[in-house]
């Protein structure tokens, strides 16, 4: 086992031995252990018990003194938040977002019941609370432009696909939202496709397979430590949540998620709404998520030495600005598409 192969959750590391062909991941401090073949489904079962203990506030966070303070602190903050909004398909992702912004999420997770089944009314009304915080940075001319440019382009299993997700961005600017789902619903399986290391003439993996995979992913300890590895895995794990609560859930739930999961889209099943702008963003949030994660656990995380001079980058914010602004077709455009008998609305 590598020595160097550690997670932390809530501030707790996790130990990890090899008996036999079993994985066992231990919090000691805690009295949590699990085992699997799968070192990553194993670390996913740790992820959970400690969420579900969270939630009946069984546990408190592990905090430590010294140069560890900040970043610790921040991965229990982002844990608390994430917890409660992954439940709607959002996370925190630190580098992208203001202080004040953050304390504005804590404040809405007071109100958010994890215990409670929300109907879609009730969940499309939290949702709008949380992109009110987060759409500022989800459709910033900037933020896209620099993801794209010192992220996504130069980034593992990414930048093969990195043009198609310019195109998801191209759709999101000119607010086309049924694009924008259409082309990242796949790409996030691709991504998750690549990592595995899946090659046309073997067996599909399963949508868990892809997760545990996921799951085993580890900081690059060769890096800056920009972000840093509690964060890291903070984003791991706020990623497989999201993706076991929307895209990857069994279809027959669909009605309960605005028919939101992988299998409902890519076979489009039905006339449901899972086109909504609410679903766009947590889509181009979701592949934010993914790119931070693979940069970080590659080592290829640049975002602060990026140079915004870059004649990369300067063009994309031109170009993303202007396709932001030009507003002269939007009213023929909603009116085309509210002349379609299925067309639900994007809002």
């Amino acid at each position: 086992m590598d020595e160097v192969f550690t997670k932390f959750i809530f501030g707790y590391p996790m130990i990890f031995e090899k008996k036999g062909d079993q994985f066992v991941v231990t919090i000691e401090e805690l009295g949590i252990k699990q085992q699997s073949q799968s070192r990553g489904r194993a670390i996913r079962e740790i992820f959970e018990e400690v969420k579900e203990k969270n939630k009946l506030n069984l546990i408190e966070p592990k905090k430590y003194d010294c140069n560890l303070y900040y970043h610790n602190n921040l991965q229990i903050r982002l844990f608390k938040i994430n917890q409660k909004i992954t439940k709607f398909g959002f996370s925190v992702i630190a580098e992208d977002i203001k202080e004040i912004d953050i304390v504005k999420l804590e404040n809405i997770c007071d109100i958010i019941d994890l215990n409670k089944t929300y109907n879609i009314k009730k969940t499309q009304e939290v949702e709008n609370e949380i992109i009110e915080i987060l759409e500022p940075y989800i459709i910033n001319p900037h933020i896209r432009a620099l993801n794209m440019s010192s992220l996504i382009m130069k980034t593992k299993h990414l930048n093969k696909f990195s043009h198609i997700i310019e195109q998801s961005y191209i759709s999101l600017f000119k607010e086309e939202y049924i694009s924008t789902v259409m082309i990242l619903i796949p790409i996030i399986e691709g991504i998750l496709l690549s990592l595995y290391g899946f090659k046309f003439t073997s067996k599909k993996p399963k949508e868990q397979q892809l997760l545990n995979k996921w799951a085993e992913l580890q900081y690059n300890y060769c890096n800056e430590k920009i972000p840093h590895p509690f964060i890291v895995d903070e984003y791991i794990r706020a990623f497989i949540d999201i993706s076991e609560q929307t895209i990857f859930t069994k279809h027959q739930l669909a009605r309960d998620n605005s028919y939101f999961n992988r299998n409902y889209i890519a076979h489009v099943m039905g006339d449901g709404r899972f086109y909504s702008r609410n679903n766009a963003y947590k889509l181009i949030h979701l592949v934010d998520l993914m790119a931070h994660v693979l940069a970080s656990c590659s080592g290829e995380h640049k975002r602060y030495a990026f140079d915004r001079e870059d004649i990369n980058y300067k063009l994309r914010v031109h170009y993303y600005k202007s396709l932001k602004e030009k507003k002269d077709i939007e009213e023929v455009q909603r009116y085309i598409f509210s002349s379609h008998k299925n067309f639900k609305g994007y809002i």
